[in-house]
């Protein structure tokens, strides 16, 4: 086996060990990936820095700056770290050779092989909890989806979904691997009601709809349109019939009063919004902090600058989860400053301008989910975003497909 196949091996197991490992692990399968990029490197050919910049070295860098400027180094240092994927697998893939058609292929399969087993395997779990408690929430929400994050794995799950809709269904002839691309398609749908996640729902309609759409212009037989309406109609039953989902959803416009005692004393009334309403009020918080201070509050201090605007406008319910912003966008905006918000959405407009005009209707797919995950979760905060959003937007980037050309061009 010869390096490089050994280079395009280790991208499977990482795109296939996200959503199953703690991310600890991920981090030496990705300096090791560096290791041998470096190794195999090849002086003579060119490098395609633009497409580094925006596939995510570009906003590390905007993080990185921010140092200069950032009082609390060690929480600043630490956050960095966590960002490093941003740079590094950029990196990984723009030093190597493009990864050609064949090699695409293998690595998509891993990762709809990696949905499914990660599916499987958080409904045993669940399975096994729920004959030591008889408790039917073990299947739902945050119980589900373990020690993830609902709202990543559910993003990580309608990537799948997009890989088998506009990759390898058209790429795949065999009638038996097709129906187990139907057979994920279902099991995937079903696994996002239930966990809840009203950005993973919301991300899992839009793509079933986009692709329904394309298959009623594209295909004039519309042989998958009944398959494709009965998951969309799958899709909407399991939310309105899930409690969770349904509480999640009614709470979006409610408030309540709890005691909270762990902020000053116990005698304190919090208000406890729902998740939807707690994301206003922290993007307007998040706003203001920008347009007080445009170069940014430092990538160690905006935590502490934000926890300050909570404790200014008696938000303790908020303060004492330490909520962060809840949107990248603002994230990195009351961090790096003013010029990296700007940069990031120049970066995300000018990334789906490629698509569009390139016609990559899997790229497109992926970048709305990576855009609607943004817009309502600080995903580049955790390791386990930051590796998803450089590692999906490396490969679509970097992937070579002949009429695809350099994103510069």
């Amino acid at each position: 086996m010869t390096l490089r196949k050994i280079h395009i091996f280790c991208l499977a197991v990482l795109c296939m060990l996200i959503p199953i490992y703690q991310i600890g692990f991920l981090s030496l399968a990705i300096v090791t990936l560096f290791i041998s990029t470096l190794i195999q490197l090849n002086k003579n050919r060119k490098v395609e820095w633009w497409n580094i910049v925006m596939s995510g070295a570009g906003i590390f860098l905007f993080f990185l700056i921010s140092m200069l400027w950032t009082e609390n180094v060690s929480v600043g240092w630490k956050s960095i770290e966590t960002k490093l994927s941003l740079i590094l697998i950029p990196l990984i893939l723009g030093l190597s050779p493009p990864i050609n058609k064949r090699q695409f292929l293998f690595i998509s399969w891993a990762i709809v092989s990696s949905v499914f087993i990660s599916s499987l395997m958080l409904l045993i779990l669940a399975y096994l909890r729920y004959l030591n408690s008889a408790d039917m929430g073990e299947y739902t929400y945050v119980k589900l989806s373990a020690h993830f994050h609902p709202s990543y794995v559910g993003m990580y799950y309608t990537a799948g979904l997009c890989f088998i809709k506009f990759h390898l269904e058209k790429e795949t002839k065999s009638k038996r691997l097709k129906f187990f691309l139907r057979f994920v398609t279902v099991l995937l749908v079903i696994m996002i009601a239930l966990l809840s996640s009203k950005a993973a729902i919301l991300c899992c309609l839009t793509i079933l709809t986009l692709a329904l759409v394309r298959n009623l212009t594209k295909n004039k037989n519309g042989r998958n349109t009944p398959f494709l309406a009965g998951v969309t109609a799958l899709l909407i039953f399991s939310v309105l019939f899930n409690p969770m989902s349904k509480s999640r959803i009614n709470s979006a416009i409610t408030k309540s009063v709890v005691s909270t005692s762990d902020v000053e004393n116990d005698k304190i009334l919090a208000t406890k919004r729902s998740s939807t309403q707690a994301r206003v009020l922290i993007w307007g918080l998040a706003l203001e902090m920008i347009l007080n201070s445009p170069s940014g509050e430092g990538v160690g201090d905006s935590k502490e600058s934000l926890m300050s605007m909570y404790d200014r406008d008696e938000e303790y319910y908020m303060l004492s989860k330490r909520f962060n912003v809840h949107n990248q966008f603002l994230e990195t905006g009351i961090s790096a400053g003013l010029i990296s918000l700007i940069f990031m959405i120049i970066m995300f407009v000018f990334l789906f301008i490629k698509a569009l005009r390139s016609r990559d209707i899997l790229m497109l797919s992926v970048m709305l989910i990576i855009t609607l995950n943004l817009l309502t979760e600080s995903m580049l905060e955790r390791q386990s975003g930051a590796v998803f959003i450089s590692l999906f937007l490396g490969l679509l980037i970097f992937r070579d497909q002949g009429e695809h050309k350099s994103i510069s061009s």
